[in-house]
């Protein structure tokens, strides 16, 4: 039996991003082929909308903006590859379009929790469509999860630095999209991969 191995993956993710929930999915389906290898998750904030006004905008609007016609089209090509992942996706409980940078901060100052609160975020918003960027869903949101944060050190100075330098790497890493993922400070992986395709770079990370 090869001994247990852990290895960093840094993941440059939204919540509010279909495919980082999708690709985060089969990154968990890629390390359960590989179960001597254990994964250390670190979350890295990245902005879909860095411009979205803090009271986030009604979600026909957005789809509107920024797909027009095309909206239908391209959410259920996202649909079909989440039940591929498990995921059943639910567009339509979605009612607004938050500004996600206090989901970010709650992930942030939430370290060792992230694998847990990021799905339980995931799960608020796509399937039960709620509104995370209000505080108070997001209080319910960590309580149904069991996780304890301070929300005064999630709203911190510090973590609102750390958020800010997540977004300064992301651009320095000239980032347009996600899921990113960053294996063992070594290998970058860009985008939603099936997990056969994220497996030799795990083995590799971990050699």
């Amino acid at each position: 039996m090869p001994e247990n191995k852990v290895i960093t993956v840094e993941i440059y993710a939204d919540i509010i991003c279909p495919w980082c929930y999708i690709g985060k999915r089969r990154l968990d389906a890629a390390f359960a082929a590989r179960p001597h290898i254990t994964p250390r998750y670190i979350w890295r904030a990245f902005l879909l909308n860095p411009g979205m006004p803090e009271n986030g905008m009604d979600r026909q609007t957005y789809l509107d903006n920024k797909f027009g016609s095309a909206a239908a089209a391209v959410y259920g090509r996202i649909a079909a590859a989440g039940l591929e992942s498990g995921i059943e996706f639910n567009f339509d409980k979605i009612m607004r379009t938050p500004d996600s940078r206090k989901a970010h901060q709650l992930l942030l100052s939430g370290a060792p929790y992230t694998d847990r609160l990021s799905e339980a975020l995931y799960q608020a918003y796509f399937i039960d469509g709620k509104d995370i960027g209000n505080d108070d869903s997001l209080n319910d949101i960590i309580k149904a999860a069991g996780i304890k944060i301070d929300p005064a050190v999630a709203a911190s100075s510090a973590i609102r630095k750390q958020l800010e330098n997540d977004l300064f790497m992301a651009r320095q890493l000239q980032l347009d999209g996600v899921p990113y993922f960053i294996f063992a400070e070594q290998f970058a992986v860009a985008g939603a991969h099936m997990p056969e395709h994220l497996i030799p770079v795990i083995d590799a990370a971990a050699a």
